[in-house]
């Protein structure tokens, strides 16, 4: 028996996402969904501090996680380099433009959830751990930004690199901030650091 149903199997197949004038389209529509959806649910354009900045490094400041970049734009490029490697090694036919749709998509809705009253308050009462209050959508675009970033540097280079990339990155956000994925996955189990 033929199968009919559709499929996304990549470069040649008549898919309306074969287009890059659509992909660009569904990427923008992507970032603009995340943003809106942000704003609806009461996050800041900007700082409310009064500063705009591309930096913040200091993460007890007004500015930590509403500047444009700050010290935890690192666990989004790492979060970038494992995307590519997954959806890479499972869908090793897509082409890459969709690959990094579906990178954007799970981007956006990490930062929607990351925004939840439920996840600030998870990552803001853990003890030891920075306060949290929520990211601007400032600081939600430009973690999109890093993620992206994090896709291309996978697909760039061996996966040995990649692996180095993200504990090298790991390391540098403990040693600058004592703050990253394994710290504050210990903070959230109740682990002290």
């Amino acid at each position: 028996m033929r199968n009919t149903s559709p499929s996304l199997s990549g470069p040649g197949s008549k898919s309306l996402l074969a287009s890059p004038f659509v992909q660009v389209a569904v990427g923008l529509v992507i970032v603009a969904a995340m943003a809106s959806w942000l704003d609806v649910m009461g996050r800041p354009l900007l700082c409310e501090c009064g500063t705009v900045a591309l930096w913040d490094g200091d993460p007890h400041s007004p500015g930590a996680s509403q500047q444009f970049a700050d010290w935890y734009s690192a666990l989004h490029v790492m979060f970038g380099l494992g995307l590519f490697v997954f959806l890479d090694r499972m869908r090793p036919r897509w082409p890459t433009s969709w690959k990094l749709l579906a990178a954007l998509a799970s981007s956006a809705v990490w930062e929607i959830a990351e925004n939840t009253p439920v996840i600030i308050a998870m990552f803001g009462q853990a003890e030891g751990a920075p306060a949290y209050e929520g990211d601007s959508i400032l600081n939600a675009l430009g973690d999109t930004v890093f993620v992206v970033i994090g896709f291309f540097a996978a697909r760039t280079v061996p996966l040995g690199a990649t692996i180095a990339i993200a504990l090298v990155l790991e390391a540098a956000i403990a040693f600058a901030i004592s703050d990253g994925f394994v710290l504050g996955t210990l903070r959230l189990v109740g682990i002290p650091v």
